[in-house]
């Protein structure tokens, strides 16, 4: 490896106006090309590159100035931009091969001018035809040495360049083989994959060409299907195969009559990969031939039938598939393919086969949940799948359910239990209880009892004594409770709010505010007396929530407690309260109140529409703490005063806080935008 300078040497920079006058043109540029500086600059590219327009490269030098786009000339296509002898001897080159990059000089967003980078490749092509030579050495460790050093190259390939690489392509080493498909796949130019196609039409009986050529056309996105579709009708069968495999890796829409034709094909491998590849196309122009493919039971080619059918999800097929339920083989493809294609007219035959089948409870549980999740936009007709269930499930469908819930693989578990939640049994319903300790299977287990509704709820209080004190199962239980609402959950959830742990109190205090019956509420407020200011706080939260008029004057009388999250929690609430005095509390919370809670003040007077507030928001902004500083701020961008924007102005500069005098800019900019 040389050294950074002497890299350099090797590319020259110049620069350009907007009328193409040379600015600079550097010391590398005058040895490469032995055009002096003085005689470049302050004349036209025009004058000091010979055929620059008859070349066709004005235009890209055009292009790069009005678009603000970059321009490569590739030395495989241009050879050069300035004609110039290499700078060593060459066996191969009378002229320097250079690659050129050519782009804007911006200031701001206007175009200046250009900057042009040309790049001395001619050594590194040199060395190219080099290992392109050894590729046909007869060690193969040379070979594969060659192969590796192509595959690494950066540069796009084109149809000179990419020849060698094609020609080894057949190589009998299968390393040196991936090598040069990784390279073509990497490098290839539209232009190379033309003569790659040419080589596998005149080379397709040589299969380590084949099979190497096909998977570089599977890794590039250059169009090829109208060639492979004529390989799809040739006489070799192998050839057909592999056309056949890749349009359906390509996906061209083009290629559909085609495969749908050598669906008929007298080789049983190409009829395969054809029915791959337009399942993969998901064309509903294939549902008919592929339904008959399935019908004939052929062992080998009625999976790829139904595989194939599942990926197009046409729902019009699923009355012709429904037969094939009865049959041994086919049994098991035939329901993961009602999982994509099912309608409400597949439930009842899946349940029977649930009754009778254990074996394939994990995979129609799969497919009843999927043909609900397809129609849950539609609640009467999700409401009509279940209900149909409902009434075809009999004690051993549910008897085999219970089993596949215990035995289930992690991604068998989830519709399982979707499907277990379903139905009215006391067993089924321990089983998804039980599964609310599995970190896995807890959200869904709490979707399912929750369709349970109030048959679930004595089995969820007794669950509160099994599990570890304040843990994630009883905050999920919690959840559940209040989003029943059954009132015998009151208790336990109200002893939650004594537990240490915030987050479980707050579950408890969202599944109180959902229960919210008559005799719940009465019974919260008179939990506002209790001793224990967490108690207090937590319940605080709750009725304030509720339309609870025997607690509001608990919630002004907690205003005043011993206890600062008390009063936080209260001073929340008073926007919910209609009553008078919720004003002249908070305004004097706002001024007189611990810092904590002239925080919690401002920010509940946001929600208050009444001009004193807003006088107490704007005197807040000299309040000696930062965050009801921040806080007042915020309520006033809310409550939209106007008013307020000088002193804000002011704060944008002046505020000892950057979060208060960002926040003061941002309210700023909204008032300006209104």
């Amino acid at each position: 490896m040389g050294s950074e300078a002497e890299k350099q040497n090797f590319i020259g920079i110049f620069t350009t106006d907007t009328e193409f006058i040379v600015q600079i043109w550097d010391a590398a540029l005058e040895r490469m090309t032995g055009i002096a500086a003085a005689d470049a600059r302050g004349r036209s590219i025009v004058e000091t590159i010979p055929n620059l327009e008859t070349r066709g490269l004005l235009a890209r030098f055009k292009r790069v100035l009005d678009d603000g786009t970059i321009e490569v000339l590739a030395p495989a296509f241009h050879r050069f931009l300035i004609p110039c002898p290499p700078g060593s001897d060459s066996p191969h080159f009378a002229e320097m091969r250079q690659r050129v990059t050519i782009a804007p000089l911006k200031e701001g967003d206007a175009v200046r001018g250009l900057i042009v980078t040309v790049e001395d490749v001619t050594a590194r092509i040199e060395r190219e035809i080099k290992l392109a030579e050894q590729l046909k050495n007869s060690d193969e460790t040379v070979r594969l040495e060659a192969a590796k050093a192509l595959s690494e190259k950066p540069d796009n390939l084109v149809e000179e360049t990419a020849a060698p690489l094609i020609d080894a392509l057949g190589d009998e080493n299968w390393r040196v083989r991936r090598e040069l498909v990784d390279g073509l796949a990497r490098r290839a130019a539209p232009d190379a994959i033309a003569a790659l196609l040419r080589a596998m039409k005149d080379n397709h009986f040589d299969f380590g060409v084949l099979n190497s050529a096909l998977q570089v056309l599977q890794a590039t996105s250059v169009r090829t299907t109208e060639t492979l579709i004529e390989f799809l009708r040739c006489d070799d069968e192998d050839l057909r195969m592999q056309a056949a495999l890749t349009l359906g890796e390509q996906r061209d829409a083009q290629a559909i009559p085609a495969l749908v034709a050598a669906l008929g094909d007298e080789n049983v491998n190409v009829r395969y990969h054809s029915i791959e590849a337009l399942g993969k196309m998901k064309t509903p122009r294939a549902v008919e031939p592929l339904l008959e493919i399935a019908e004939s039971r052929d062992f080998f080619l009625s999976f790829a039938a139904l595989d194939a059918l599942r990926e197009i999800a046409d729902e019009a097929a699923a009355p012709r598939i429904l037969p094939l339920l009865n049959d041994d083989f086919l049994r098991e493809a035939a329901v993961e393919t009602f999982g994509a294609i099912g309608d409400e007219g597949t439930v009842v035959p899946l349940v029977h086969l649930l009754n009778e089948e254990k074996a394939t409870a994990a995979a129609v549980a799969q497919a009843l949940a999927a043909i609900a999740a397809r129609r849950a936009a539609d609640p009467a007709k999700s409401a009509a799948i279940i209900e149909s269930a409902r009434a075809a499930i009999d004690a051993a469908g549910k008897s085999n359910l219970r089993g596949a819930l215990a035995s289930a693989r992690a991604g068998e578990l989830a519709p399982l239990i979707r499907v277990a939640g379903w139905f009215d049994d006391a067993s089924l319903r321990e089983k998804l209880a039980a599964l609310l300790e599995d970190e896995n299977a807890a959200d869904e287990a709490a979707r399912a009892l929750m369709r349970q509704g109030a048959a679930a709820v004595d089995l969820l209080i007794e669950k509160f004594g099994d599990v570890a004190a304040d843990g994630e199962v009883r905050r999920t239980i919690a959840r559940l409770l209040g989003q029943i609402g059954d009132a015998r959950a009151f208790e336990p959830l109200a002893g939650l709010l004594k537990s240490p742990d915030a987050a479980t109190r707050q579950a408890a205090v969202d599944a109180l505010r959902a229960l919210a019956h008559p005799a719940t509420v009465s019974r919260l407020c008179d939990l506002l007396d209790d001793d224990d200011p967490q108690i207090r706080e937590a319940v605080i939260r709750v009725v304030g929530h509720l339309d609870a008029p025997n607690c509001a004057e608990k919630i002004f009388e907690a205003c005043a407690d011993a206890d600062e999250r008390v009063r936080r929690a209260a001073i929340e609430q008073l926007p919910e309260i209609a009553d008078a005095r919720a004003v002249p509390t908070l305004i004097q919370a706002l001024k007189h109140d611990s810092p904590r809670v002239r925080e919690t003040a401002a920010k509940a007077l946001a929600k208050v529409p009444s001009g004193e507030s807003l006088v107490a928001l704007r005197d807040a902004l000299r309040d000696a703490d930062a965050w009801t500083r921040y806080f007042a701020v915020r309520a006033l961008g809310v409550r939209r005063d106007a008013a307020s924007a000088e002193r804000l102005a002011e704060m944008t500069d002046a505020d000892p806080a950057e979060f208060v005098r960002a926040a003061a800019r941002e309210v700023l900019k909204e008032f300006e935008l209104e």
